[in-house]
């Protein structure tokens, strides 16, 4: 029977799914495998269980390193190297920084417009030819306003389109980072409460276990 490739990937992709309960899982299966032994003692039972307790508080650790991380905080030890390089009685060296500073001045348009006039003896004609003449031009001079307001308004609703774009993303963004804070720790939780409860059961009963393994 060949060897389908696409169902194989599908199979890997549908086990990497529940990873963290095969992590779970696995972590419990050794611990009973190495406890549960015939003839073990009962300090070995006792010190596996105890392995899994801490395993168990490592991962309260693990949720808050994600939830540092979701929010792109800095680590315990970069904290930890930022709080002792402030140390009072470390000699530092003074670094001066010079800064330039750009100042952007705002410029203006300036519209230059010519108009006609009848000359220096005018008559009916050439008043009505100069009138009609300063018609033109009044009409031109609207048209080139009115595409330069389109031209703007286009510019400002285009803008407005992108900034409400933008705030969408960010809105999604903050939704998921808060979903994920409220419950994508529970698959952290599930594993550090499995791995305490199976670690108290053996270092309670070692005794009692360590006397039905002999």
């Amino acid at each position: 029977m060949p060897v389908n490739t696409s169902r194989i990937r599908a199979l890997w992709t549908w086990l990497v799914e529940a990873r963290f309960a095969w992590l779970a899982l696995g972590v419990i299966a050794v611990a009973l495998a190495v406890s549960l032994r015939p003839h073990t003692t009962e300090p070995v039972i006792r010190l596996t269980g105890l392995i899994l307790q801490v395993l168990g508080i490592g991962t309260v650790i693990w949720g808050i390193s994600e939830t540092r991380a979701l929010f792109g905080h800095p680590s315990f030890a970069a904290k930890a190297k930022s709080w002792f390089g402030r140390f009072p009685l470390l000699r530092r060296n003074v670094v001066a920084a010079a800064a330039a500073t750009s100042i952007g001045v705002d410029t203006c348009r300036a519209r230059a417009y010519t108009t006609h006039g009848p000359g220096p003896n005018p008559t009916l004609d050439s008043r009505v030819d100069a009138l009609e003449k300063n018609v033109d031009l009044i009409h031109e001079r609207i048209s080139s306003t009115e595409r330069e307001m389109d031209e703007e308004f286009r510019k400002a609703g285009e803008a407005l389109r992108n900034e409400e774009k933008a705030r969408q993303i960010e809105d999604t963004v903050i939704r998921e980072k808060l979903e994920a804070t409220g419950t994508g720790g529970v698959h952290i939780s599930a594993i550090g409460a499995s791995w305490l409860f199976v670690g108290v059961v053996l270092s309670t009963a070692g005794v009692e276990i360590a006397e039905l393994l002999k």
